[in-house]
């Protein structure tokens, strides 16, 4: 599956953390989309199970509780792509009085 998605903070009243836009190594605007394939593990199992069901050129928004997130699992992706997200990310998942709900705009680019 490839991901067009932008994740937020929602204990962070929506800071961006993770834009597939912002990863834009040849400098034309299009981003670099996140990609996986569904049980193999890689991503947030929470973002997995959202997407499951989603059709090429699908949107959804998709709440990641913490324990489902990266509360739980911290290593998987989708990880930040700047010093400032990775702060942002970890200043609520590291912080234990800190609700560590995420937010996930998703498009579905292409499914294989």
């Amino acid at each position: 599956v490839e991901l067009t998605l932008k994740g937020r903070l929602l204990n962070l009243n929506g800071v961006i953390f993770y834009d597939t836009k912002a990863n834009d190594p040849n400098g034309f605007g299009e981003g670099t989309p996140l990609l996986f394939t569904v049980g193999d593990g890689a991503v947030l199992p929470g973002l997995e199970s959202g997407v499951i069901g989603m059709t090429k050129g699908g949107i959804r928004r998709i709440i990641v509780p913490a324990d489902v997130g990266y509360g739980k699992y911290p290593d998987l992706e989708p990880k930040p792509f700047t010093e400032m997200e990775k702060r942002a990310l970890d200043s609520v998942v590291k912080n234990p009085r800190r609700d560590g709900t995420v937010l996930f705009d998703v498009k579905v680019e292409r499914v294989r």
